[in-house]
Formats: structure tokens, sequence, C-alpha cells
């Protein structure tokens, strides 16, 4: 056996081992419950929440429409364009960003993300949960009557 033939299997065995390992000092650190490392559970808790969607992440790219960080103000309809945040091969920033849209008149929410469409309409007393991943996309908003309309943006969850 030469050595390009011995790589891959010296790799798995290292990995093994490294999960073995982890098994083993989780196991016995562990205590057998969930009660038994609180600090660094709560530390990781919301590893995967993803970050906040800004204003500073919208690009209006067609029709008319003003964003700030408290809310957007749609004339009609616009498309903002969700600029890409990924960072290259080794990013470890947040893998998502999100907000929930609040609209105070009706409208029609449209996400553009990675070739795939989704559409929902939405009015007073409901909201809109938007997540990007690091490759962005798109948000088109309609108002369905005329005139403008205005949507409060809010911390994602709840």
């Amino acid at each position: 056996m030469n050595e390009e033939n011995r790589t891959p299997i010296l790799v798995v065995i290292a990995c093994g081992v490294i999960a073995v390992l982890v098994l083993v000092f989780g196991v016995s650190c562990g205590g057998g419950n969930n009660n038994a490392a609180p600090d660094w559970q709560a530390g990781i808790s919301g590893a995967g929440g993803g970050a906040r969607l800004t204003a500073a992440d919208f690009t209006v790219t067609a029709g008319s429409c003003t964003v700030s960080d408290a809310q957007l103000v749609v004339n009609g309809g616009c498309v903002l364009a969700v600029k890409d945040f990924g960072g290259g091969l080794f990013y470890f920033g947040p893998p998502t960003k999100r907000a929930r849209l609040a609209p105070q008149q009706p409208v029609t929410v449209t996400l553009f993300l990675q070739g795939t469409r989704a559409q929902q309409e939405s009015g007073p007393g409901k909201t809109v949960d938007l997540t990007f991943g690091t490759s962005g996309g798109e948000l088109g908003i309609t108002c369905r009557l005329i005139g403008a309309c205005a949507l409060q943006l809010l911390e994602p969850g709840g």
C-alpha cells in the first residue's frame, strides 16, 4: 500500500479517535444529566440563532421605498436586495440574518433565496419572518391597497 492509499484511512482513523475521546470526555464530565454543565450549555444555546437583519443589509433595486432600522415605508411596491455576508471559505460569523416584518396595512411579501421564490400575504396584526443565508437574496414588498404602506422591522423570533 503506497502513501496515497493510506492517507484517507489515517484521516478516518484520526476522526474516529477524536469522536471517541469527545464521547468519553462528555460522559465522564457530564454526570449523565442536563444539569451537569449549565454554564457552557447556556453559552452555546443561542449559537445557531443568527444575527439581526438591519437597514444596512438592504439595497433598493427596484421601486420606491425607504428603509430604517425601525421600519420600511413602501410606495406601491419595491424590491430590496440583501447583500451576501459569507466572507469566504473560512467564515465564522452567523450563518443567517433574521428579522420579522409587522405590516401596518395589507401587503404581499415575496422572498427570492437561492433560486427559490416564496410569497406570503400579510396584514395588520400579523408578522412575516425573514431569514437570509450567507448568500443573501431579494425581498419584494407590494402594497395591496393604493398608496404607501409601512412595515415595522422587528427583532427575530417571538
